[in-house]
């Protein structure tokens, strides 16, 4: 797939997911959650944020040329996807998230491999 309708497609769902979670805190926590608090909803809150941002550096940087910029949004965005990816697998297999949490787990991890491959195919590119 072309990278700008990758990075479109992925930041459109992350706004989307942002807006979702900021909007429908309760929904959220109750879908994800295994024992929600009332740290569940300030933390879903603020992943919200999280969330909205990466969408929309994405959909914004979608169309950039390649730069160090572009280069900066693909491996932020790469590290972000692993990096929330291993937290909600360790937090799944301590009973804190849902089993529901397993499908976030496996689109991060299609996502993240879009970025591996999207950076090495522009990597190739500027050779």
């Amino acid at each position: 797939m072309p990278r700008n309708r990758f990075m479109l497609f992925v930041g459109a769902f992350h706004v989307l997911i942002g807006a979702l979670f900021f909007f429908f805190t309760g929904f959220a926590v109750y879908l994800f959650i295994e024992t929600p608090g009332q740290a569940a909803l300030v933390i879903v809150k603020g992943l919200s944020g999280i969330c909205f941002a990466f969408g929309l550096m994405n959909l914004i940087a979608r169309n950039s040329p390649a730069n160090p910029a572009l280069t900066a949004v693909l491996v932020g965005t790469l590290f972000y996807l692993l990096f929330t990816t291993g937290c909600d697998i360790h937090w799944i297999l301590t009973g804190i998230l849902k089993p529901l949490a397993w499908a976030s787990v496996a689109l991060r991890l299609l996502f993240a491999g879009g970025y591996v491959y999207q950076l090495v195919v522009w990597r190739r590119q500027l050779l």
